[in-house]
């Protein structure tokens, strides 16, 4: 009996350990986005561009890691979730690219509403691939 039940915690906890696997992946990799994130907001309250470059490049960097937090397949709103990720990712990229040019030039207006801009990208994806 001892053994039966043994044999049957080890066989449930290989069968749900596989999906965890990308659990702590995503996890972390949202966290480095929202940290990026926050890095960058602070560095226009501070008015610094070196912050702002910083958390720029952390932005990049984390965003590149879509296939951390993906849900595989096709969504319930019939959209490719793998292909709609990494189209975001791009679009995050490109923007933040943005952030670092238009605040080094002084335009912090447009450097503000391209932050909004990938903030709103963010928010998108998570509404679409997550389901939230």
């Amino acid at each position: 009996m001892k053994k039966a039940l043994l044999m049957s915690v080890l066989v449930s906890g290989a069968l749900f350990a596989q999906p965890e696997h990308f659990q702590p992946d995503r996890m972390k990799n949202m966290a480095d986005m929202e940290t990026a994130m926050s890095t960058i907001q602070k560095g226009f309250l501070y008015d610094n561009i070196n912050v702002v470059k910083n958390g720029v490049k952390d932005l990049k960097r984390t965003v590149k890691h879509t296939e951390s937090f993906m849900k595989e397949g096709v969504g319930e709103n019939k959209i490719n979730n793998k292909m709609y990720a990494q189209k975001q990712a791009v679009a995050i990229s490109n923007m933040a690219d943005e952030i670092s040019a238009t605040f080094a030039k002084g335009d912090r207006y447009s450097a503000a509403n391209n932050y909004l801009l990938i903030l709103s990208k963010c928010l998108s994806c998570h509404q679409t691939i997550r389901s939230w």
